[in-house]
């Protein structure tokens, strides 16, 4: 039997992941400065060369692969909504590797979220 949580889980974290190797590689590159398309294909120049913007992407463009997958076998209105968790992982996972603060209300948020995730998962 395919487990939904199981697979959103992986799904998730390999969103949350893309996301933070995203964010890495422009921590070294910084921030835009778009005046013209000279500078944008110099900025363009400058992400294709960041290995961790590159592996990002793929691992991205990966889990558009296992999301169909996921839709495949699950029903939509489930599924969608337990993607919710990645904002968990992304939030957690920035605090820890890339430390950002979390605040108050980042915290409700997760908590809000995962009382969710239960809810719909709850007799699954």
């Amino acid at each position: 039997m395919r487990n939904l949580f199981f697979w959103i889980t992986i799904y998730a974290l390999a969103l949350a992941s893309s996301q933070l190797l995203l964010k890495y590689g422009l921590y070294q590159i910084g921030a835009f400065n778009i005046k013209s398309i000279k500078d944008l294909l110099a900025i363009l120049a400058v992400i294709i060369k960041n290995p961790y913007i590159i592996f990002g992407t793929l691992i991205m463009a990966s889990t558009y692969f296992l999301w169909i997958t996921i839709l495949s076998w699950f029903k939509l209105s489930l599924a969608f909504p337990l993607t919710s968790i990645a904002f968990i992982f992304v939030a957690i996972l920035s605090y820890f590797i890339l430390n950002e603060k979390l605040l108050p209300h980042n915290y409700l948020g997760i908590a809000i979220i995962t009382i969710g995730i239960f809810f719909l998962l709850y007799k699954q």
